[in-house]
């Protein structure tokens, strides 16, 4: 029993030490997007209905490091602030998929391909997504709404050009900013998910057997089935579903199922289904679920076809002999203050 434990506890810590350098690297980036990137540039961009907008906003959501939970007050806000009903899908589309933090942290455990390929897919399951409901769900008007929960990110408008500006008074980003962002407010907002992933990862790993699913299970279409169903009543981050991804691969899940996962997962929960029906009504939605799912099923596919057409080709790190270095723990052990102190204070909180 007690070995056992041991041994769990030295997978899950094997899986931090190897994210550890990319995720914080990728806090780092993170913050800086966050000082570089205005609201209300974002909003100003986005307003004008058509292809345009909703490749602008798909090319926006893919390095922004927002969960499907906080992407949905960006994407209320873009709307009220006059976004057309595409560019707002596109958004609440892609960003959750992917965030220069999760990119970093799929190169560490999945490699580069898999990365180049799950930010490819994020992008590409925006445009659809946000063209098909430009074309099949016209709107006359800009929205309006009193909805409280709907309201700009920035209060002052420019009647001209109907779009919000930034207030006269309004503070300029500094570095300090960027760094507590990164470093602070994003870890708290992951640290749960982050926790649960990582946590989950090891227990998979330490339990299943290696290849467990492999047979009918792990490839073609029921594979796909497989990845969806574990996905869609999952909530999970762009993040923390990485180490799980690499959880199923090793219990023998096909990559194409993974990443079938890695898009769905991310991008689909009860929160963000109910947003979107709000904001976009309920043909939007549904076109926006259908789009996303086959997109997934299609990458899924292609991505298998491909590893079959290249046996030599390399998608996925094999970790079974990675010994992690001093520098690497002392990561790790940077990375799990940040992301257990949030977790103790609010524990603190609330007892």
């Amino acid at each position: 029993m007690l070995s056992d434990l041991l041994i769990y506890f030295a997978n899950t810590w094997r899986f931090v030490t190897e994210l550890a350098p990319y995720l914080l690297f990728g806090f780092g980036l993170a913050g800086t997007l966050h000082v570089l990137i205005k609201p209300e540039l974002v909003q100003r961009c986005l307003g004008i209905p058509g292809l345009g907008s909703v490749v602008k906003a798909s090319l926006m959501g893919v390095p922004i490091p927002l969960c499907s939970c906080s992407v949905i007050p960006v994407a209320a806000a873009l709307r009220r602030s006059g976004a057309s009903r595409g560019a707002t899908a596109s958004f609440l589309s892609s960003t959750p998929q992917t965030g220069v933090d999760s990119i970093m942290a799929t190169c560490a455990l999945l490699g580069s391909i898999f990365a180049a390929v799950r930010v490819f897919v994020a992008f590409l399951c925006g445009v659809l997504t946000g063209y098909l409901i430009e074309l099949f769900c016209k709107e006359a008007t800009t929205p309006q709404t009193n909805d409280p929960k709907l309201t700009p990110l920035i209060d002052t408008r420019d009647e001209t050009n109907n779009c919000y500006l930034p207030e006269p008074g309004l503070k300029k980003r500094s570095l300090l900013e960027a760094l507590h962002y990164g470093f602070i407010t994003l870890p708290a907002d992951l640290a749960n998910s982050l926790t649960a992933g990582l946590l989950l990862s090891g227990l998979i790993v330490t339990v299943m057997p290696e290849n467990i699913l492999t047979g009918p299970l792990s490839n073609g279409t029921s594979s796909f089935v497989l990845a969806t169903i574990i996905s869609i009543p999952l909530y999970v981050c762009a993040t923390a579903s990485i180490p799980m991804a690499y959880a199923l691969i090793v219990t023998g899940l096909s990559p194409g199922a993974v990443l079938v996962f890695l898009i769905i997962g991310p991008a689909t929960n009860t929160a963000t289904i109910a947003t979107a029906w709000k904001m976009l009504g309920r043909k939007a939605t549904s076109i926006y679920l259908i789009s996303l799912l086959g997109v997934a099923w299609c990458a899924g596919w292609l991505f298998n076809a491909a590893i079959k057409s290249e046996p030599t080709l390399t998608i996925v790190h094999t970790h079974e002999i990675f010994q992690p270095k001093l520098w690497q723990h002392s990561c790790g052990l940077l990375l799990a203050a940040l992301i257990l102190l949030p977790i103790f204070k609010s524990w603190r909180t609330k007892n």
